[in-house]
């Protein structure tokens, strides 16, 4: 049997990233890695057959659409692969959907009037909690996990605990996840972070990067080179301090945690 293969470039955040087309077919095999983005096909009844990490999920959107919902009539998407593969619906104004496991079949059955494009990434699974006095969200993107605890411990135990479940004490290395968190849980919390004084230096242990230059939000007298003239064991940071700001302080003190998760 002749068959022949027609190799494309697809709009990917991955360069090289490829996907195969069979010759007078359409649709494919995908490995995503990170993020991809498809065409809608020329044809109807067209298969995309999609995969990622096995311990990663797939986000799927349609790229500059609000509601998914608007148009799941051109396709459907199947958790997993194979005919019976369950098809995942949008709620009203949902803008991304997810598949419960690594893979996901997208199978086209009608062509739309407008040019359509499926942005696929590479997602962590986000639970609603991680047990008693948590709360996770996906608070930064589409793809990543957020978990606050509000149990009191101190900074290994709350480290020990992220780890625990799969995720790492968090890393605040942008304004905007700062604003995310104090957003979403700040007012009259604190809580610890992966951030630490070490042979003088103060890094992101859970990231292995040094604080400064980065982005900083200390409480004014609560600046390490302040507390330091206090007491130089203040080698933990906390966040929450007086509303929304960080503060240095003992390791050992009891306080609630943010436990982060990436792709």
């Amino acid at each position: 049997m002749d068959q022949r293969f027609v190799f494309v470039f697809l709009f990917c955040s991955i360069i090289g990233h490829v996907a195969s087309f069979r010759a007078g077919g359409c649709g494919g095999q995908m490995f995503v890695e990170k993020s991809a983005i498809i065409d809608a096909p020329t044809d109807a009844d067209c298969i995309w057959k999609i995969e990622t990490e096995p311990d990663r999920i797939l986000a799927l959107s349609a790229v500059n659409i609000g509601s998914f919902e608007q148009v799941q009539e051109y396709f459907t998407i199947h958790d997993g692969l194979g005919p019976a593969s369950p098809i995942i619906y949008a709620n009203e104004d949902e803008t991304v959907v997810y598949t419960t496991q690594s893979s996901a079949e997208i199978r086209f059955k009608k062509m739309p009037t407008t040019q359509l494009q499926l942005k696929i990434q590479k997602a962590v699974i986000c639970p609603a909690d991680l047990g008693l006095e948590t709360n996770c969200t996906r608070l930064v993107d589409d793809v990543s996990c957020h978990c606050a605890s509000y149990t009191k411990r101190n900074q290994t135990d709350q480290k020990a605990f992220c780890e625990d479940n799969g995720m790492l004490l968090v890393s605040i290395e942008t304004p905007e996840e700062d604003k995310a968190i104090s957003d979403t849980w700040g007012l009259g919390s604190d809580f610890w972070t992966s951030c630490i004084k070490t042979f003088g230096r103060w890094v992101w242990e859970a990231t292995n990067t040094n604080l400064y230059p980065g982005y900083v939000n200390w409480y004014p007298i609560a600046e390490p080179f302040c507390n330091d003239q206090y007491d130089k064991n203040y080698t933990c940071m906390l966040i929450g301090y007086n509303g929304l700001h960080w503060a240095s302080y003992h390791c050992d003190g009891v306080w609630g945690a943010v436990c982060e998760l990436h792709p």
